[in-house]
């Protein structure tokens, strides 16, 4: 067993590059045959099965009333996301010259702020109630409802 952290040790890495190109192919294929687009999938479909593990340890944790663990688990991907990962493809794909930019359209960065919004005011004053648990989840299904549909159209 390593005693070295993963970030420590890049033969752990190795494994997980070949799938990243089966990945993509797979989401291409399955959107042709499906009918979804590959915006649905990469936005609503592909996160929530990236980071099962992580909400699944996040509910867990927050049945056990360690909320800060939870909230620290929920919403650490996220941030890590938005300031690392996303400005680092962009920098990778200027380097290697694929065209990826932060030019989002109108609706995902409306949905973006929306969402971003909404949950600094449901965790803001550190207190959780169930209500406030249904509306982020009533603001992610309307959300993957758009996508779904403006993929369509």
């Amino acid at each position: 067993m390593h005693s070295n952290p993963w970030w420590l040790d890049p033969t752990r890495l190795w494994p997980a590059l070949p799938g990243n190109r089966y990945l993509t192919g797979s989401i291409e294929e399955f959107s042709s045959k499906s009918g979804l687009s590959q915006s649905f999938l990469g936005i609503i479909v592909l996160p929530i099965a990236g980071n099962a593990c992580e909400h699944i340890t996040a509910v867990v944790v927050a049945m056990k009333d360690k909320m800060d663990l939870s909230l620290g688990v929920a919403v650490g991907s996220s941030i890590q996301i938005a300031i690392f990962a996303i400005p680092f493809v962009v920098i990778v794909g200027w380097v290697t010259g694929h065209d990826f930019t932060l030019d989002f359209d109108p609706f995902a960065t409306l949905a973006l702020t929306v969402s971003v919004i909404h949950a600094n005011i449901v965790t803001s004053d550190a207190r959780s109630h169930w209500l406030m648990g249904v509306g982020l989840i009533t603001n992610y299904i309307i959300i993957a409802l758009v996508f779904l549909y403006k993929g369509k159209g």
